[in-house]
């Protein structure tokens, strides 16, 4: 009998210590307001949270109703007693609504009232717990007000079943419907018939929730019938734990860069076509130029052999005049023979293959100064150095070097000393390679002129040639892979220059 005595109080003890703990666990918590009602509603006790969140003492509210932190349109309703009526029959209550604190001033309120049974079943009392989400009601509200205002993307959300749960005018302006038409309905509302029936909706869904995230595009579709390009985004909605509650989904409409693109791609299309025609009328011209310039060349020595006949057996029978005829005759054939050798040359630029290999570039210059004709009272200067190598065509880049010197020392200064100077600059993947001379120089009018086929700026008698030399340069360096352009100024010089890729040399870029 000590005994059981004995273990009845220790037990007692033992409970009274546990309740201490707890009631002070209570006390001690400040981001909550926690407190204990009687059945009638009045205050029984009173944590430190509470009166940090509330502003009143546990002396100033305790024996007070709770209706004390409602306001007027809640007192209005007698909001606190259904609460407290809900809470009593089921056993919980939860809500969200401003409440007031003893200076007057509101917050948001998370509200959590427990109804509080003895063993026997009868009501002791309610536990009511509130957090202040002020904040986070200002931050939601931000949100909804920043997305309600977006007018240039349709933004909702749906529930883990596809159902829409909010609808901003974006939406109503892009798809038509308004809020309270919409919300509630199944997203796939806004597919095709065929999309609907291969199931899509549900798969954008699935691979959103798989993925962390849905992009695609496709046709859509607006309350009147009509369609629309949408460029869409679902991302799945998680809560703290991972678990997924919905789903939040961003539309646009692109039908207009659709169009233009559609636009765009027929444009190029036609583009394509055009220049694939162009490229095979090129061909047959230039078959049909080569062939023609083949065919002439037979009668054009039959002209000059002719000629030379003439003046060679019958000059001293003939005059001044007729001698003159024939030297004209003789002049022009040559002219011609020298175009149609250059056209042909220009055509079999564009025929030939062109296997590129390491090319020193000096060596190039070398063989190209051996083939041209300066003239006695001109300078050349070359600085090109020797380790200097270019990937082209040998024979292709040696005529190119020949026609662009052979240009620069025909178009000196009627009266004045021809200087011609031969430079190469190199950087990492290209090599320049430039002549410069001190002649009559171009006009900004004509750069672009030169570089076609036949074109002249002067009469023959002024300078000589067919006017085909730098259409062949230009052909030729594209062949190569390259790139040429001129800088010049009138009565300055000319500085004419061909860019080719770079091959490194063995030993090159180590110390």
């Amino acid at each position: 009998m000590p005994n059981s005595l004995s273990s009845t109080h220790r037990n007692s003890k033992q409970n009274l210590r546990s309740e201490d703990i707890f009631r002070h666990l209570i006390s001690s918590v400040t981001d909550y307001a926690i407190f204990v009602l009687d059945p009638k509603g009045n205050i029984a006790s009173w944590n430190s949270g509470a009166e940090l969140l509330k502003g009143y003492k546990a002396d100033e509210i305790i024996g007070k109703h709770l209706s004390i932190f409602y306001t007027a349109p809640d007192l209005a309703i007698d909001k606190p007693g259904y609460e407290l009526r809900i809470a009593s029959e089921v056993g919980r209550f939860e809500d969200e609504g401003w409440r007031l604190r003893k200076d007057g001033s509101r917050f948001w309120a998370s509200v959590v009232i427990t109804r509080l049974l003895d063993d026997e079943g009868q009501l002791l009392g309610f536990g009511k717990i509130t957090r202040d989400l002020t904040e986070r009601r200002a931050s939601e509200l931000r949100h909804k007000l920043l997305i309600e205002g977006v007018l240039d993307y349709a933004i909702y959300f749906m529930d883990v079943n596809g159902n829409v749960g909010s609808w901003n005018l974006g939406a109503e302006r892009l798809k038509g419907y308004r809020a309270d038409e919409i919300i509630g309905q199944h997203f796939s509302k806004f597919y095709s018939v065929d999309d609907r029936a291969t199931g899509l909706p549900q798969q954008v869904l699935k691979t959103a929730e798989a993925e962390g995230h849905f992009e695609g595009e496709g046709w859509r579709y607006r309350k009147d019938g009509t369609r629309f390009w949408a460029s869409v985004v679902v991302t799945p909605l998680r809560d703290e734990e991972g678990t997924l509650y919905g789903y939040c989904k961003i539309t646009r409409d692109l039908t207009e860069r659709r169009k233009l693109l559609e636009s765009l791609q027929q444009h190029s299309e036609e583009l394509e076509l055009q220049v694939r025609e162009r490229e095979q009328i090129n061909a047959e011209l230039e078959a049909f130029a080569y062939s023609v310039s083949h065919d002439l060349r037979a009668p054009l020595r039959a002209i000059a052999g002719f000629a030379d006949i003439l003046k060679e057996d019958y000059g001293s029978q003939l005059n001044a005049e007729a001698n003159d005829y024939l030297g004209e005759i003789t002049g022009a054939a040559a002219r011609m023979n020298s175009m149609i050798q250059d056209l042909m040359e220009y055509g079999r630029v564009a025929r030939i293959d062109i296997p590129f290999a390491p090319i020193q570039l000096l060596s190039a210059v070398d063989r190209a100064l051996v083939q041209i004709e300066r003239p006695p009272d001109s300078t050349l200067q070359v600085e090109v150095a020797p380790d200097l190598t270019v990937c082209a065509h040998s024979v292709v880049l040696v005529q190119v070097i020949v026609n662009l010197l052979s240009n620069a020392f025909k178009f000196s200064q009627p009266e004045g000393h021809c200087e011609v100077c031969v430079t190469a600059e190199a950087d990492d993947k290209h090599v320049r390679l430039s002549v410069r001379d001190n002649g009559i120089g171009i006009a900004p009018q004509y750069r672009e002129r030169i570089w076609n086929v036949f074109e002249r700026l002067h009469d023959r008698d002024t300078f000589a040639g067919s006017g085909i030399g730098l259409a062949i340069v230009k052909r030729a360096v594209a062949r190569m892979n390259g790139s040429c352009g001129l800088e010049s100024e009138v009565g300055q010089g000319s500085t004419f220059w061909v860019q080719l890729e770079r091959v490194a040399t063995k030993g090159e870029g180590k110390e």
